[in-house]
């Protein structure tokens, strides 16, 4: 359990399970730490689901058997904008500051953009394939795929500054959530079930429907590179590339790997990477990175060479050379 994280919201419950190292100390300063924050960020999405799941949810899973699978393309909606106002609301609050908010902001950018699977796999796909993919990923669901959490976050912040432009900062997404709240507030069981065209027709109320309809094809139902630069950039907030702090340090050459005594065994390979271009593959192990034995500090040490590093590998029971440049 030390490093099990995620919740579980019920009708009128809701389970955390967060590594130790999150909880506060006793001595937590003002500003909680950035481990207490990841803590606070469940606390906060799981709350949220009072209202966005608990009561308003995807219409399949109004009256769903919960022995068997409930599709929809909904998940987007339903955890993405939660993923996007949990944070938010930390900062809204006061819990942490906006320097904290524009970190925690910035880290679900950056997974966004080291996900190679973005450019095959809508959010609404995503949301769809749940039951299939998400719970059940292999070394090449970052190729082949995007998670509707971090997606969906991402779209529902595009969402909510588009909304602010084209009403003059009246109405956001949080007017959105409300008046799906309300609808539910006002039938007899006090929840409802929502699909794609109830979005629609909501949104609808807050801008124009073509500019909605355009935003869906594109973002929610396709591939295209979400604006959030520009978005950012209108509401000064300028994105800057730093690849020293948010590179990912666990990927040299694009794998992800774990030593074994037999070498380093490769876990996933990220499309487009030096490691995909040398034909290095999952479930390869590299027993030699320029005739010496394999292990991560020679490899992280050689990762960023300016030169071919040869690499000997085994794939399955047989003998291969790879030349990563």
């Amino acid at each position: 359990m030390v490093r099990d994280y995620g919740g579980l919201e019920h009708i009128n419950s809701t389970s955390l399970i967060t590594p130790r190292r999150d909880l506060p100390n006793a001595d937590e300063p003002k500003i909680p730490s950035t481990d207490y924050q990841r803590f606070l960020g469940l606390c906060s999405h799981e709350y949220f689901h009072s209202w966005w799941v608990k009561t308003v949810r995807p219409d399949v899973m109004v009256d769903v058997d919960l022995r068997r699978e409930a599709f929809t393309p909904m998940l987007w909606v339903f955890e993405g904008f939660t993923s996007y106002i949990d944070d938010f609301m930390l900062q809204a609050s006061g819990v942490i500051d906006k320097s904290d908010y524009l970190r925690l902001l910035a880290e679900q950018i950056n997974r966004y953009y080291q996900t190679p699977g973005r450019d095959n796999q809508s959010v609404a796909e995503s949301s769809f394939d749940a039951w299939i993919k998400l719970y059940r990923s292999d070394e090449n669901t970052g190729n082949a795929g995007i998670s509707y959490y971090n997606k969906g976050a991402l779209v529902a912040l595009c969402l909510d500054l588009i909304l602010l432009k084209n009403t003059n900062n009246r109405y956001r997404l949080f007017d959105v959530v409300k008046a799906f709240y309300t609808q539910a507030k006002q039938n007899d069981s006090k929840r409802i079930g929502i699909n794609s065209a109830d979005m629609g027709d909501v949104i609808g109320q807050f801008m124009p429907i073509a500019e909605w309809e355009d935003f869906e094809r594109r973002y929610v139902n396709g591939v295209e590179e979400l604006p959030i630069e520009a978005l950012l950039l209108a509401n000064g907030i300028k994105m800057q590339v730093n690849t020293k702090e948010t590179a990912d340090k666990h990927v040299p050459w694009g794998m992800r790997c774990n030593e074994t005594p037999a070498g380093l065994k490769i876990n996933r390979v990220n499309r487009g990477s030096v490691a995909a271009k040398a034909g290095i593959s999952a479930h390869d192990i590299i027993i030699a990175i320029d005739g010496i034995k394999a292990d991560s500090k020679q490899l992280a040490s050689l990762s960023n060479a300016a030169r071919t590093v040869e690499c000997h590998l085994f794939r399955r029971d047989e003998l291969m050379c790879a030349s990563a440049t």
